[in-house]
């Protein structure tokens, strides 16, 4: 399970099931690499930095079917909006998790919760 996070610019995925998109600050990509699939991720701004945090996961079997998506937060996508400042987002849990209360937006083959926040000096989550 490759999970990747969008901290700054652009980062433009395409892989080998036909998939290509571009996810702007604040979204996630995720991607269950399976059986097998080749991708890339690029920057291709020639001006604009990009900056991400990319976590790989064991998944809880093996076998599984190759697969991609994504999420944007549309409050996160807007930088300095107070909405998203100084909240604990949850934004990655296991797809077997059935309590849609405690579920996030992006679901992934094992037993984890992700969460991001971005914080203003001298606060707390």
């Amino acid at each position: 399970e490759i999970v990747t996070y969008v901290v700054q610019g652009a980062l433009t995925h395409t892989d080998s099931m036909g998939n290509e998109e571009t996810l702007r600050r604040g979204a996630i990509q995720y991607m269950t690499a399976g059986t097998g699939v080749e991708h890339s991720e690029h920057n291709r701004s020639d001006t604009t930095p990009m900056r991400c945090i990319q976590t790989w996961i064991l998944p809880s079997e093996y076998g599984l079917e190759p697969r991609y998506g994504s999420y944007s937060n549309p409050k996160a996508i807007k930088a300095g909006d107070p909405s998203w400042n100084n909240e604990l987002c949850h934004l990655v849990s296991n797809v077997k998790n059935k309590d849609s209360e405690n579920s996030a937006p992006v679901r992934v083959h094992q037993d984890v919760d992700c969460y991001a926040a971005e914080l203003e000096a001298g606060a707390q989550v």
